[in-house]
């Protein structure tokens, strides 16, 4: 069925130019009453206005919809989520939902719809994007049904919501953001291309495509001139490998200047546009992190575009090319390093080989440095191919040993290590010893790594080996994550980065002492049984987020992830990263006192508003018509909830905060019990349920905050109510307990799931279950009754049978 046409025809059918827009209205019935309709009509009316309490309380658009002649109802809400009015949008037809739509959405509803009048899905249900009127784009979450149908079978009545989406999709849109640069810098990580400047036009590309900036460039900057060393550009950009530039004329200058990664949304709107650079090159988006080599500037990576950013970079890009530079800068150091190596190799007065004996037998030289003219009096290229002419230069008495030793060593994958007589040319013998190790490669030949040397050169050799194992190091220090190898089965550690010092407060010795437990809390038992357990059936764990040991005893939380590996002799071992996540720790927190300022912001405002429609409500300002009445009553009982809304906030950041006063003084505990249930016996009534104090409750004293023991309590009641099926009981008594005075409150709801018990005085945190989305509140209530009975010295806490019901207690110590 064609969404188009089927709102083209309703108009044509109505008779008018669009579908009739109004507001929902109550329809008064005009007929006698009879008892019986006296009470349905007052049923109704009640449940009219939960409807319009619950549509008010979400804050959500609705519409109606009659399929067939094209009549529309839609609330307010429905216009303001798009910033408009009712009254803006009017005439409303199908034209002005194609024209707010965004046009690569209408495809896919258009399906979702027709879907449903199909009866192939039972809702109507879309994300997709609205054009805002200021401009920018705003993402709705649409469900809708229809509930009657015509005698011929076709869709006849549609209701449905649209509510605002954005905060979550933009929210979504930032974590794909997070992993599709995780994923960029693992790929990169884990490349095979063993060619450096490949790998970098790679990381260039990859790097402009995720931050659709076509221009990438890796400079290198030397005193007071820029060098372009890398790039990926279109054709017509004009930059070529190894132009130098006056730094001052560069948007580098600027970076250097900062000491720090830079991301520049619009340059002529920026500080810095009167920059000569600015004039030279007209570039308007600009982001950009140094290169560091050995704690030394380098050089610069750094994207840009002529075109100004759409949206601001975010903090993810910006870590992304801080982190792609950091990955450029171990990529150049090797590249150095090896350029260094070969310099070095060439002074070394032995010979430096990769020595291949291939299956069919036959031995070839892949590597083998200059100076292997001096050992056997052959070119490198003389042995790449064959390496028999190697071993006619050994002497005859020698050969046999030679060959049996390296056998033994292809055998055994042992270390091959040989004393022998060699002759270059038609010169006299000479003693040289060989070194090297074995390594099997994929087609089951063996590659030894090693060097012959005078013997009088073999400590200078050894100084390079070990140099060059310097090297290898380095780059393995540079991760900023923890890198930690330990042996398999006795978990013990074999190899340590220094990343992984520097959280956990160990010094290198004492960890390489002990073994990975020595970093998990006795309470993380579960968690390695089930590390274990991942490794033997998969090969890998994690990630997993715990808390971790430090020397001191004290934890930081971690991110921990792993894999199983088996060395070239056969040793099972693991490597493990460790990554502190402290930081994300300090963000959450952020996060939590951003929602305390923002209250604090509303408080006011909020209490002046509630007053006011209060006043107006109670008639201050003289009669109001019925309607008008209505309404600013609707107004005052929302700025009611919403005011208490902030006000669970604002407490329950006093509360963590301990800025929350407590008037403690020796109170009477059944009065405040009593207190309690009777003002919250009338919304019991109104959801169908009754609330019972037991007569045997017991009567004690407790030191107490009067007022905040009863606002505990009336957390409780009031879950219990709203999770309590109709007709139902919520009982209500006192019990002593080694010195305690119990108050419980238990209800015959569905219980609490397992899987939610360990979160359920968290703040925010509630059930995700269909039977609760329409009983949702802040999430704040039980953890503010938990810091309330904490400050008060006290407990909360619960038992529950999933399915059958839960009883939640409060616990004060009792005064003698």
């Amino acid at each position: 069925m064609d969404v188009s046409a089927i709102f083209m025809s309703t108009v044509q059918t109505s008779g008018s130019n669009s579908p009739v827009v109004r507001q929902p209205q109550r329809r008064l019935m005009k007929t006698p009453e009879s008892p019986q309709d006296s009470t349905f009509d007052k049923s109704l009316k009640q449940s009219e206005r939960r409807a319009l309490a619950v549509i008010e309380g979400t804050n959500v658009g609705t519409w109606e919809w009659n399929v067939q002649t094209g009549e529309t109802v839609f609330n307010e809400r429905w216009a303001e989520i798009c910033g408009y009015t009712l009254q803006e949008l009017a005439p409303v037809n199908i034209q002005t939902w194609l024209d707010l739509a965004h046009p690569e959405d209408l495809e896919e509803s258009e399906r979702r719809l027709n879907a449903h009048f199909d009866g192939s899905s039972p809702v109507y249900d879309i994300r997709c994007r609205m054009r805002h009127k200021d401009g920018h784009w705003v993402w709705v979450h649409d469900r809708g049904r229809v509930f009657e149908w015509t005698p011929e079978g076709l869709p006849l009545m549609m209701y449905g919501t649209h509510a605002d989406i954005t905060e979550e999709m933009q929210n979504l849109q930032q974590i794909q953001q997070q992993n599709t640069a995780l994923s960029i810098l693992n790929e990169l990580a884990v490349d095979p291309e063993t060619d450096d400047n490949a790998r970098i036009g790679k990381a260039l590309a990859l790097g402009s495509e995720y931050l659709d900036l076509p221009l990438a460039i890796v400079s290198e900057i030397t005193s007071d001139v820029y060098t372009i060393l890398w790039f990926d550009a279109p054709q017509d950009a004009g930059l070529a490998q190894g132009a130098n530039f006056p730094l001052g004329d560069t948007y580098c200058s600027i970076l250097v200047e900062a000491g720090h990664s830079l991301a520049i949304d619009h340059m002529a709107t920026s500080p810095y546009k009167a920059r000569p650079c600015y004039a030279a090159f007209g570039l308007e988006s600009y982001i950009a992190a140094p290169i560091h080599i050995r704690d030394h500037l380098f050089g610069t990576l750094n994207f840009s575009s002529p075109e100004p950013r759409k949206t601001p970079f975010s903090g993810t890009e910006i870590t992304f090319v801080t982190l792609l530079a950091r990955w450029i800068a171990g990529v150049i150091e090797r590249k150095l390093s090896t350029q260094t190596q070969s310099k070095l190799i060439e002074q070394v007065p032995g010979v430096l080989y990769q020595y291949r004996l291939w299956p069919d037998g036959h031995s070839t030289f892949p590597f083998s440095s200059p100076h292997i003219k001096d050992i056997y009096g052959v070119d490198p290229g003389d042995v790449v191919d064959d390496a028999s002419v190697v071993f006619d230069a050994i002497h005859p008495d020698d050969l046999g040993k030679v060959g049996s030793s390296i056998s033994e060593s292809a055998e055994s994958l042992s270390l091959w290590q040989q004393q022998y007589r060699v002759r270059k040319g038609s010169g006299s013998w000479r003693w040289v010893e060989g070194q090297a190790s074995p390594e099997v490669l994929a087609d089951k030949s063996i590659m030894w790594h090693g060097y012959i040397a005078d013997i009088d050169d073999k400590k200078q050799t050894e100084l390079a080996l070990k140099e060059s194992e310097a090297q290898l190091r380095r780059l393995y220090e540079l991760s900023p994550i923890g890198i930690a190898l330990n042996d398999y089965y006795s978990g013990e550690f074999l190899d340590i980065n220094d990343a992984l010092l520097k959280p956990t407060g160990y010094s290198r010795e004492q960890l390489l002492a002990g073994d990975f437990t020595q970093l998990l809390p006795q309470q993380s038992a579960r968690l390695k049984d089930r590390i274990v357990r991942e490794l033997r059936e998969t090969g890998r764990f994690g990630p997993h987020e715990l808390d971790m040991l430090r020397a001191d005893e004290s934890v930081f939380p971690a991110l921990i992830r792993g894999m199983r590996i088996t060395n070239a002799s056969g040793r099972t071992l693991i490597w493990t990263l460790v990554e502190d996540v402290s930081e994300r720790r300090k963000v959450d927190q952020m996060k939590s006192e951003f929602i305390s300022t923002v209250s604090h912001e509303l408080r006011t405002p909020l209490t002046s508003i509630a007053g006011s429609l209060g006043l107006i409500a109670g008639g201050t300002l003289g009669e109001l018509p019925a309607e008008v009445r209505r309404m600013v009553s609707i107004a005052h009982r929302n700025s009611e909830q919403l005011r208490l809304l902030v006000d669970d906030l604002l407490d329950m950041e006093k509360l963590v905060s301990g800025r929350m006063i407590m008037h403690l003084s020796s109170e009477s505990v059944l009065p405040v019990v009593r207190d309690a249930v009777d003002r919250l016996r009338t919304y019991a009534l109104d959801s169908h349920v009754a609330i019972v104090l037991a007569d045997n409750s017991h009567d004690v004293t407790a030191r107490m905050d009067r007022y905040r023991l009863n606002q505990a309590l009336t957390n409780l009641l009031s879950n219990a109510i709203k999770f309590s099926p109709d007709e139902s009981t919520v009982h209500v008594s006192t019990e002593l307990i080694s010195g305690q005075v119990r108050i419980l409150v238990s209800d015959n709801g569905p219980g609490i799931a397992n899987s939610f018990r360990s979160r359920i005085f968290q703040k925010f945190a509630q059930a995700d279950s269909s039977d609760t989305r329409g009983k949702r509140g802040t999430g704040l209530g039980l953890a503010i009754t938990r810091e309330i009975m904490a400050q008060m010295g006290g407990n909360v806490s619960f038992s529950s049978v999933e399915g059958h019901g839960a009883t939640f207690w409060l616990e004060l110590p009792i005064e003698s």
